[in-house]
């Protein structure tokens, strides 16, 4: 297993690290323990606690200037926001998924009143430092914002989170998992009004040390910035997806649905997201039961907004190993959605650092492929256990270098779902 003093790794060694790691790790599907136990969630003893209300007020924007006027903003992003019944017990549900539940990601904020960590248990800031460090913070950013942001938003990992249950495959469900965390601040943020940017290239241990971080244990992984330009036209549509978005435990129903469904879920996720590096990441259906779309792989353009047809007559569950959850899950869906990128591509310039900036990406474009399925009408369950190999024969990439990163199953619920009691006053407005 890599230790957390070989991870993350350097950008000078031009990404062979990466490349072994890889191979070794992120690659091959992991034997899990399930036996394994997750961390428990970080705190900061002795640090002065901000209570947040809870539930909290209805969604009425971002007020960074107060603790309370990012309430909703942090139960949305990271926060508990309905009760879940399944056959492992009674659990809290997020907006966000992780991989086996781990959620490794700790969640820094900066605003006019301080420097805080957010407690997603008791929905509450811990106040590090009363000072106003947005300029100072925003400095440690390789292509800082132009005037100062409004707010931040760091996202950290801790190493070792999940690496009892997965071993070295766990560091790259943290790097996906940044990628959800960035993508559903990037749509609260646009809800707001703001102009996000997500930022993955910035100095790590000048950010570490302004948080307080023992760098071998956790380390910040990416940064999202706010404003002070504020978009025209923002909507607040997607608001009311995200209680709603959720794994859908009770499995997919066995049934079509339209390709034009498919299309609005591709031409709404697929917009472009302001970051500091670009991914090249596209997006390849693997059809089952899509009428209007034969059954086979289907690589989406978005310059036309069409699907080209690609490997014909592949289905979801061959995704998966045989008789796995993933196969039936994959069997039961009506499409999986895959999200391929390049690792070569950006090894040449930012070395060992572009296998964490790839699979963050992967994470962005998963998470809003799930909000924009919710918004239809679907069900998405984001999935990292398909074999490699497997989907890459899929998308036929002739010289190897592109692959397969993030795979969504879509379709429909099955009409009686697993039973969920929602916490957030937000109003269904579908």
């Amino acid at each position: 297993m890599t230790s957390t003093n070989e991870y993350p790794f350097r950008a000078e060694t031009g990404g062979r690290s990466a490349r072994r790691f890889h191979a070794e790790y992120g690659s091959p599907l992991p034997t899990m323990d399930l036996a394994a136990r997750n961390t428990a969630a970080k705190v900061h003893r002795g640090a002065e606690v901000l209570p947040l209300s809870y539930p909290p007020p209805m969604w009425n924007g971002v007020d960074p200037s107060s603790a309370e006027g990012l309430s909703t903003l942090l139960a949305l992003l990271y926060g508990g926001n309905r009760i879940e019944w399944s056959r492992g017990g009674v659990g809290l549900g997020r907006s966000v998924p992780s991989g086996g539940g781990a959620y490794p990601g700790e969640v820094y904020v900066a605003a006019e009143f301080g420097l805080c960590h957010y407690l997603p248990g008791p929905h509450a800031l811990e106040l590090l430092r009363p000072d106003d460090l947005r300029s100072d913070l925003a400095g440690c950013l390789s292509r800082a914002p132009e005037s100062r942001p409004e707010l931040l938003l760091l996202f950290t990992s801790r190493h070792d989170s999940n690496l009892a249950r997965y071993g070295g495959f766990g560091h790259r469900l943290q790097a996906l998992d940044t990628g959800v965390l960035a993508g559903q601040s990037s749509a609260l943020l646009e809800a707001a009004g703001l102009r996000p940017r997500v930022h993955g290239l910035f100095d790590d241990d000048r950010l570490g040390k302004y948080l307080g971080l023992d760098q071998t244990a956790e380390t910040v992984r990416a940064v999202v910035t706010a404003g002070p330009d504020v978009l025209s036209g923002a909507t607040t549509a997607v608001i009311t997806r995200m209680p709603r978005r959720h794994t859908p435990r009770s499995g997919f129903a066995v049934a079509e649905i339209d390709r034009a469904q498919v299309l609005a879920v591709l031409d709404e996720a697929t917009e472009a997201v302001e970051a500091d590096f670009t991914s090249g990441a596209e997006v390849h259906c693997v059809a089952g039961r899509v009428s209007g779309l034969s059954v086979g792989c289907h690589r989406f353009d978005g310059a036309s907004g069409e699907l080209a047809p690609g490997l014909p007559g592949v289905t979801p569950r061959e995704l998966f190993a045989a008789g796995s959850f993933g196969e039936l899950a994959g069997f039961e869906a009506a499409c999986a959605l895959l999200v391929v990128g390049d690792y070569e591509h950006g090894y040449a310039t930012h070395g060992d650092l572009w296998y964490r900036l790839l699979n963050s990406s992967a994470g962005i474009l998963g998470q809003r492929i799930a909000l924009a399925a919710t918004g239809t009408g679907l069900a998405a369950g984001i999935r990292c256990d398909f074999i490699v190999e497997q989907a890459d024969r899929m998308i036929r990439d002739e010289d190897q270098d592109r692959s397969v990163l993030l795979t969504v199953l879509i379709g429909h619920e099955r009409q009686v779902p697993a039973p969920t009691y929602s916490l957030l006053p937000i109003e269904d407005r579908r």
